[in-house]
This record gives C-alpha cells, sequence and structure tokens, in this order.
C-alpha cells in the first residue's frame, strides 16, 4: 500500500502506519533517507531537507517497488533495489510480468535470489504472474579415468600356435559431474538473519533447472596377438613368434611375444593404449634367409576408446587372436535443481 495520493492524510494515521514509524511523529522524520526509512528511488517527490508538506507525502510507499515487464537472467533482488535507489532496510514489493520469464545463465546462480545485507525484519513481497525458472544441467560425454584392455601375447615355437586374444576393454564409468546438475528456481541468500522474510503473494510457477547426463565412454579392447611362423618338415628347426597385441585405449598394456623364435629375426611387443588410442601391435619375426615361407603374424592394434581392439595377424604356424572387446559406456544422471533454496524457513 501507499499513502493515498489526493485529499486529507494523517500523519498519525496514513504516513506513520505506512512507514511503521512509533509514535510520537514529526513530519520531519519522513525527509527522504531519514530517521523514518524512506527511501528516495520510490519516492521523488520527498525532499530531503529543508521545506516539507503534507503534499510532499502524496503516493509515497514505505517499500522499493519493482516490476520486471521483460524476460531476465539470474535477477539479484538487492542489487535491483539499490539500483532503483531503495536500501536494504527497506520492504520490497517486486511482481513478475504474465508471459516473462526469470531464467539464469548458468546451474551455479538461482534464476531469482534475494542476495545479502538485508535488515533484520525485512520482508520482500512476491507476485510471480511469469515463470522462475532454473539453469538446466549440463550432458556431456566424457572419457573413462582408465580400464583399456591388454593386449594379447604373440606366439612361436617348433609346434606353431596361435596368438593369445586380446581382452576386453573395461566398463566407462563414473559419477555425475556437477555441471550436470539443475540450478535453483529462487534462492534466499540470507541464512545468517531469520528475520528476514520472503512472501511470495502469488507463486506462479518456479521450477528448478532439469537434470543433465554424463556420459562415460567404455575402454578400447587389447588387440590380439600374432601367430606363429614354421618351417616345413624337413626343412629346418627356424620358427617365428607373433608380435604381440597393441594395448587397448586407456591404459591397456602392450601384449609381449611368448616362446621360442629365431634368433635372428626381431619380434617386438604390443605398444601400450593412450588416453584415448590404442597402442599399435608388435611386428612378428622377420623370417628372411630362412627356410619358413613366410614371417610370423603381427599384432593387432589395442581400439581407440569404445571401439574393439583388431585381431593379430596369421602365418603359417598358427592364427592370429582375436581382438578384445570393447568396454560399455555407462551413463550417470545429475539431479533436478530445487524450485526454492537456501533459508527456506523463511520463504512463504
Amino acid at each position: 500500500m501507499a499513502v493515498t495520493d489526493s485529499g486529507a492524510i494523517a500523519l498519525g494515521g496514513d504516513i506513520a502506519e505506512e512507514f511503521s514509524d512509533d509514535q510520537p511523529n514529526s513530519l520531519s522524520e519522513f525527509y527522504k533517507g531519514g530517521s523514518a526509512g524512506v527511501s528516495a528511488g520510490p519516492n521523488p517527490n520527498v525532499p530531503a531537507s529543508g521545506a516539507i508538506d503534507f503534499s510532499d507525502m502524496y503516493g509515497a510507499i514505505g517499500a522499493t517497488v519493482l516490476t520486471i515487464s521483460s524476460n531476465t537472467n539470474n535477477y539479484d533482488i538487492a542489487g535491483a533495489v539499490q539500483s532503483a535507489g531503495g536500501d536494504l532496510n527497506t520492504p520490497a514489493i517486486i511482481t513478475v510480468n504474465s508471459g516473462v520469464t526469470v531464467g539464469s545463465s548458468s546451474t551455479g546462480t538461482p534464476a531469482m535470489y534475494t542476495n545479502t545485507g538485508w535488515g533484520s525484519g525485512t520482508t520482500i513481497t512476491i507476485t510471480n504472474n511469469g515463470s522462475i525458472v532454473g539453469a538446466s544441467g549440463q550432458s556431456a560425454t566424457v572419457n573413462p579415468s582408465s580400464g583399456g584392455g591388454n593386449g594379447g601375447a604373440g606366439i612361436g615355437g617348433l609346434g606353431g600356435g596361435s596368438g593369445r586374444p586380446g581382452s576386453a576393454g573395461g566398463a566407462g564409468s563414473g559419477s555425475a559431474q556437477s555441471n550436470a546438475n539443475g540450478g535453483a528456481a529462487f534462492t534466499h541468500s540470507q541464512t545468517a538473519n531469520n528475520n528476514m522474510a520472503v512472501v511470495f503473494a502469488t507463486a506462479g510457477t518456479r521450477t528448478g533447472g532439469s537434470a543433465g547426463t554424463t556420459t562415460f565412454t567404455g575402454n578400447g579392447g587389447g588387440g590380439g596377438g600374432g601367430g606363429s611362423a614354421r618351417a616345413p618338415v624337413g626343412r629346418g628347426y627356424y620358427q617365428g613368434m607373433g608380435g604381440g597385441g597393441g594395448g587397448g585405449a586407456n591404459g591397456g598394456i602392450g601384449g609381449n611375444p611368448t616362446g621360442n623364435g629365431y634368433n635372428g629375426g626381431q619380434t617386438a611387443a604390443g605398444q601400450n593404449g593412450g588416453a584415448t588410442q590404442g597402442g599399435a601391435g608388435g611386428a612378428g619375426t622377420d623370417m628372411a634367409n630362412t627356410s619358413v615361407p613366410s614371417d610370423a603374424g603381427a599384432g593387432g592394434p589395442g581400439g581407440d576408446l569404445g571401439q574393439s581392439g583388431s585381431g593379430g595377424a596369421s602365418s603359417n604356424g598358427g592364427g592370429g587372436g582375436p581382438g578384445g572387446g570393447a568396454g560399455g559406456q555407462n551413463t550417470a544422471g545429475g539431479s533436478a535443481g530445487s524450485a526454492l533454496a537456501g533459508n527456506t524457513n523463511q520463504i512463504s
């Protein structure tokens, strides 16, 4: 309410009651910025000093009155009151017009909030004919922390043999990121002062931000080990070892060659998997200058994130080992934001 804007007004009734001023009353108490708490912003006709008359008090109001008439984000009530010339020891009356949305640009900031610094016993009255909506949580796909499949061993020996399989990558896992949580619609920020009340004269639509999700990509599978090479019967005792399979992303260990091989040739272990890419498979034994008709099989590369490892190459002594499967992806959900947050005991 405000003091009437025409006709007779009473000092001890209309004016004193509007500003909650205890008797005895004097008109000099009602200067702008004076002891009765007449704020400058909503009372431009009230003088700050000099002559003061009852007519100066027409329409005077003991509150800062604000209207939100267009969409806005992150509405700071204390900041808005002070920008309008009001002070935080005076009640505030706020109206959100029909069709207007007060939103937020970040889940960490409410759509509307009181901020702090309000005087004890102050009341904020809100008529929400529109919507106050918190920011939605963000959804993202992220890399897992570890769990790439290990590469399979390459095989060698007089009898030949097939490369060993790569192991499967581990499933992605983890908790939702903090920004997956929706933001609050309205927050009473002044938790240190339980005498500062917020009254929703009209609640309207007050909705916390919807939750987002965090999806963890599966780890890569390990590459299969390479098959062995061996000399035909009666053509010597040469044999070659298959190369080790590459480790899967991320963190898979490359496989090592195992068994007996031709000392003159070179056989390589698979490389370890990187953070997002699988490691390369190792080369099988080079059987040049021997009676063996082909080199030993190379190890298969490990899979990148979310991918299976490749199988190792075969040779005449055995087949390549199969690659390990990719780990499955998993999704963790955030939490929806609150419609009302902070010192909710003082919100009605």
